[in-house]
């Protein structure tokens, strides 16, 4: 799964439309559709972090590090180190 991949199955997670989500992070529509639709791959942080943001999710979890948001913390070494510190 991509990034837009991600995107696409966040937002539908929480019932939104592209619309919904581009106001919730103060993008353009026109952006959310490309990524989804693969037209472009990549974009800026600033743009990635407004996403997870509304989205409820990680930037971690949206670039492809980890394959299920929900994983628990034997699964996840972020939540494994905030453990043991």
């Amino acid at each position: 799964m991509d990034l837009g991949d991600r995107i696409k199955q966040q937002r539908e997670k929480r019932r939104l439309t592209q619309t919904e989500l581009a106001e919730l992070a103060h993008v353009n529509q026109a952006l959310i559709s490309r990524l989804e639709s693969k037209t472009s791959a990549s974009t800026n942080t600033d743009v990635l972090k407004a996403l997870a943001q509304a989205l409820g999710c990680t930037t971690d979890y949206l670039v492809g590090m980890y394959e299920d948001e929900d994983e628990d913390s034997e699964q996840n070494p972020a939540a494994v180190a905030l453990v043991g510190a």
